[in-house]
């Protein structure tokens, strides 16, 4: 204890004491960035690489303990909103490598998202050490092989709007690029003997269904009870476009 008082003394005296880095000051990241988590990737050949979320000059939207959990809740909790990214970092030389936007899934084009940091357990969020319905801190990068390549290195954003749908989207990492890539999807939509094609990042209810084999997705939604339709899935990864591919078909109670 005397030892590390007197090099504090003698760091004093020179001038050589340096204010502790913050994770922002750490990764160069612009004034007002507040950084919600660091997740560091496994990947051998030496690489060192993280990924950093952060946001930019978000407002802090805390819920009430006594309020009842709406849908929206779910996915948002106590929550910041404001402008999202994530950055890959180069650990070693506190290097960014690339940083990605996330935009909501309403296309309204305003730069914000919502990322919870606090919410009950036991949703679609993963909070470490908390009982179910029980609040706490949500670890939001959490790393998942979703597109079935056999590495861990992808995780998922949740959005629910309303009580239906639950939108989701996937951020990851791509060994080809050495970036973190926000995975496209290309779907073919098929009503009424009409087909569109679209190009998207936000997809009902993807991530938080099981693929039926690794990479490849089967699944329905049924909106009739909406006055919708119902909305049979098929969504596979193609690895060589390092994007999610399917068509959507969507019938009514008259094309069953």
């Amino acid at each position: 204890m005397k030892k590390i008082y007197l090099l504090f003394i003698i760091a004093a005296a020179t001038g050589q004491l340096v204010a502790a880095r913050t994770p922002a000051a750490t990764y160069d990241l612009p004034p007002g960035a507040l950084v919600v988590e660091t997740r560091p990737l496994e990947l051998g050949e030496n690489k060192h690489r993280a990924f950093v979320l952060w946001m930019l000059k978000p407002t802090k939207n805390p819920r009430e303990d006594s309020e009842m959990y709406t849908c929206p809740d779910e996915t948002r909790g106590s929550y910041y909103s404001g402008p999202t990214r994530v950055s890959l970092v180069d650990t070693a030389s506190r290097r960014v490598i690339n940083t990605i936007k996330v935009n909501e899934a309403d296309g309204d084009g305003d730069d914000k998202f919502d990322i919870p940091y606090r919410i009950h357990a036991g949703s679609y969020y993963h909070v470490p050490d908390t009982p179910k319905d029980k609040e706490g801190k949500p670890e939001i990068m959490r790393l998942k092989d979703y597109n079935g390549d056999g590495e861990a290195l992808e995780f998922a954003l949740f959005d629910a709007e309303a009580c239906m749908p639950i939108v989701t989207t996937l951020i990851g990492y791509s060994s080809v690029q050495d970036k973190v890539i926000w995975y496209p999807i290309q779907v073919e939509t098929e009503e009424g003997g009409k087909k569109t094609t679209e190009i998207t990042h936000w997809m009902d209810y993807l991530f938080t269904t099981e693929p039926d084999r690794p990479g490849h997705w089967k699944y329905d939604i049924d909106y009739r009870g909406r006055g919708g339709t119902l909305d049979k899935h098929e969504i596979s990864y193609n690895a060589g476009a390092e994007r999610f591919e399917g068509k959507i078909i969507s019938v009514g109670d008259g094309g069953l």
